[in-house]
Parts: C-alpha cells; structure tokens; sequence
C-alpha cells in the first residue's frame, strides 16, 4: 500500500501495525529474520530498516522508502499522509 507525503510529495509504502493485516513483502522479510516480533500488544523492532531497537503501538504506521523504515504515529500519518 502506497501513501504520499504531502510536504515531499513522495509516494511511500507502509503498513499500519496490526497483527493480523496483510504484510507488505519488506514487514514479511523483517518477521522471517526476527527484526520484528510481537511483544504483547506492540510491534518490537530489533535492528531493521535504519531502526535498531524500539516498540511501536497497534494503530501506528510503518513508513518505508525502499532503504529506511520510519515509525509514525496514527495521528501524525493522518495528517501528513494521504492514501494513494
């Protein structure tokens, strides 16, 4: 799924952090090598995509741009993103 930036006007790929969503093939490459695990009701992020180790919430998005993973919160992604 693909979302554009409206400052940058780049179109984007993310995912909002649910568990049982369809996965983007990048989310499904970083569960397969353990970067991402479920801790509960959080994503757990180990060392993928430019990030080294934080938790992200249900609800939060998972930006990529092809080399780096960026975590943006629900409302912020509302507001500065839109749904191509």
């Amino acid at each position: 799924m693909f979302a554009t930036h409206l400052r940058t006007k780049k179109s984007l790929e993310y995912w909002q952090v649910e568990k049982d969503s369809q996965l983007p093939t990048w989310a499904e490459r970083a569960f397969a090598t353990g970067g991402f695990h479920w801790n509960g009701e959080r994503l757990a992020i180990q060392n993928v995509g430019g990030l080294l180790k934080m938790t992200v919430p249900i609800g939060d998005f998972m930006v990529f741009n092809g080399k780096y993973l960026k975590a943006v919160p629900k409302a912020k992604f509302l507001r500065e993103y839109r749904i191509a």
